[in-house]
């Protein structure tokens, strides 16, 4: 039988400048192997090269396409796996599937599956069986029996017979991970995308029960990795295999067994890999450290969780935050890059505890961005734990899109959504202490401020004492002062000009840094053919923009970066003008550059809607008899700032008279 995996779509809501992420779904290719060696056939669908393909569109046109697509891969069975985040998209793909096939069996996988089995397929027709727990244990035989005999002898499925729900056995953990074949890692297509790292499975199952995450639901709480031999012949295959030799070991809680570790440690040691992995802070100690960094370690995630002690405890984390800075002071000062992730927004959360997560970030800016990265999520309600069992009757719906929730495409998600909490929890929120809208406007106003960069954000946050949470607290009444629902990069920017005043250099500097985010926001969206075209075009391309009467912001920001004293960094009266444009070599960076005189006036004569004919006409009526503004021109049209032609003039004045 031909099985057709589908992939989820996983878009990060807080950085488009990355946002579908292209790396294979380690449970599918590994599905995918176990269906090869029962003599089935398999193929992995990854949407999300589709969509940087551009053979898909994320609009409402999206749910039909990836149906179609899906159906155009010929298969006799359809899995799809789904995380609550994107439960909406699988529900809408999977039904516009079973309009054109009717008889396709489709079957639906994953841990948010596995715990709403039932819901599932009482509310979605489309669904036909739900494949409960590790899927490798079940899907063979499924597939043997075409998934339509009678399916009551095969353990870990759940499908309807008639009206009722019915669902056989519960099937048991692998106990030994090393039984699996190894991943399809065939079915994607690493080569073609040119990838130098590669995730690679590392072990299942989280010890811990924090009372926020469904890992232990669904992998239960029993710790378990592949064998230091297993997993190493999984790397030399791929490097074999593919010439990768930088690994992303997925396992939630890596570090659990330190003994395990470090025979790790000593099998992949002299192969010359470097791999990354998710520890918690009171798994690790120097000695560790040190033989992990020795074996190639580059970078670990933290999930800290909470910088308040008294929500660690509530949150059944139980983390010890004496640990972080000492502990980050060991991983950077090995020169292992460290993400620490907290979580706000739990319904107990006050005022005071939300300013001690917020303070802890703040306190971590101190570092280098090259050692250190930060992310903070707004917790999203997950199946399977103990806040929902305490508070899952109360869900509310806001329309809020957060992290990777999936947006909405068709004119009925939301609706959907909210009409089904209990399936769709992940897009609701439980009631909290603090005020909803002050915990969504923490959300967007983190991204926002972090994106300044560390050194800014610091100077920044000495002028208010150190804490981030100050910082947050003013812009939060400085965004209610002004009626605007959520802060934009436009509002940080009126922010910092009501707060430092426009002559100050930080009111420059923040505003270089937004300008440059909306550039690469908008070449991102003109590559994805995602523009409005009904406005008028420019010939001012829109990944470039002038910013006026500015401080030498590069300086500046090269000044912060290379620790100069914050104190230092004092108001000067702006004496520059600066044109900022999106390299077209280096998609992500912005570069920029002193212009004035007949430039300026040029460039600002380029920001408002011009024709070609009218740039002829400018050119010819306000360039010397050296040619140096048509140089300058040409200049711009080699750099992809300036969209129009420097040819020489036409005789004839165009119709519509340049301003």
């Amino acid at each position: 039988m031909r099985i057709v995996l589908c992939d989820n779509v996983l878009i990060n809501q807080a950085r488009p400048d990355a946002s579908f992420d292209l790396q294979p779904h380690l449970g599918l290719l590994s599905l995918s192997a176990v269906a090869r060696e029962h003599g089935h056939t398999a193929a992995v669908f990854d949407p999300s090269l589709s969509l940087h393909r551009r053979q898909l569109r994320l609009d409402e046109t999206f749910y039909r396409g990836l149906a179609w697509a899906l159906l155009d891969e010929e298969p006799e069975a359809l899995g799809l796996t789904t995380l609550g985040c994107n439960l909406i998209c699988t529900a809408k793909v999977a039904a516009h599937v079973k309009r054109q096939r009717p008889h396709l069996p489709i079957l639906l996988g994953g841990p948010h599956a596995t715990i709403l089995h039932r819901e599932l397929l009482r509310h979605f027709d489309a669904f036909d069986i739900v494949v409960r727990g590790e899927a490798e244990a079940v899907l063979p035989a499924l597939l043997h029996r075409s998934c339509a005999d009678d399916l009551s002898g095969t353990s870990g499925l759940s499908y309807r017979v008639g009206d009722e729900v019915v669902s056989t056995a519960d099937i048991p953990q692998f106990g030994d991970l090393d039984e699996l074949p190894f991943p399809a890692y065939d079915l994607y297509p690493i080569a073609e995308l040119g990838l130098h790292s590669l995730r690679v499975e590392a072990g299942r199952g989280c010890p811990f029960n924090c009372t926020f995450c469904s890992t232990a639901s669904f992998f239960g709480r029993r710790y378990r990795l592949k064998s230091s031999e297993r997993l190493v012949r999984e790397l030399d295959h791929l490097h074999h295999t593919y010439g990768i030799s930088d690994f992303a070991l997925n396992h939630d809680m890596f570090t659990a067994n330190k003994h395990k570790v470090r025979h790790f440690c000593e099998t992949v040691s002299g192969r010359g890999y470097t791999w990354s992995c998710s520890a918690r802070m009171d798994c690790v100690d120097s000695d560790l450290l040190a033989a992990m960094y020795e074996a190639g370690c580059r970078a670990i995630y933290y999930g800290v969780e909470t910088g308040s002690a008294r929500m660690q405890k509530i949150s059944r984390k139980h983390l010890d935050l004496g640990l972080v800075h000492p502990t980050l002071d060991l991983t950077n000062g090995l020169g292992m890059k460290s993400t620490v992730s907290l979580i706000m927004g739990y319904p107990e959360e006050t005022s005071e505890d939300q300013d001690a997560t917020l303070d802890l970030l703040g306190e971590c800016t101190g570092r280098s961005p090259d050692l250190v990265n930060l992310q903070l999520h707004l917790l999203t309600p997950e199946p399977g734990t103990a806040l929902h069992d305490e508070y899952g009757e109360r869900l509310a719906y806001d329309g809020h899109i957060s992290d990777f929730n999936f947006p909405t495409l068709e004119p009925d998600d939301s609706r959907v959504m909210s009409d089904h909490p209990q399936l769709f929890m992940n897009h609701h929120y439980y009631p909290t202490v603090l005020p909803r809208s002050r915990n969504v406007f923490v959300d967007r106003a983190f991204p926002l401020l972090y994106a300044l960069g560390h050194s800014l954000l610091r100077r920044m946050l000495h002028d208010f004492d150190g804490r981030l949470s100050s910082l947050v607290r003013e812009l939060y009444a400085f965004t209610d002062a002004a009626s605007a629902p959520l802060p934009d990069g436009r509002l940080l920017v009126d922010f910092v000009r009501h707060t430092w005043g426009a002559a100050h250099p930080i009111c420059s500097a923040v505003r270089f840094l937004v300008m440059g985010d909306g550039l690469r926001a908008k070449t991102l969206a003109e590559s994805a053919d995602e523009v409005d075209r009904a406005v008028p075009s420019c010939l001012l391309s829109p990944s470039a923009g002038l910013l006026r009467d500015i401080h030498d912001v590069p300086s500046l920001l090269a000044g912060l970066q290379a620790d100069q004293a914050v104190s230092e960094v004092a108001p000067a009266a702006p004496d520059h003008n600066l044109l900022l444009y999106v390299d077209a070599a280096q998609p992500h960076r912005v570069r920029s550059f002193d212009i004035d005189g007949i430039a300026l006036e040029f460039v600002a004569w380029l920001c408002a809607p011009r024709s070609g004919d009218e740039l002829s006409y400018w050119l010819s009526c306000h360039d010397d008899q050296h040619g140096s503004l048509r140089s300058f021109a040409s200049d711009l049209c080699r750099l992809g700032v300036l969209l129009g032609t420097t040819e020489p003039a036409r005789a004839s004045r165009p119709d519509r008279s340049p301003v």
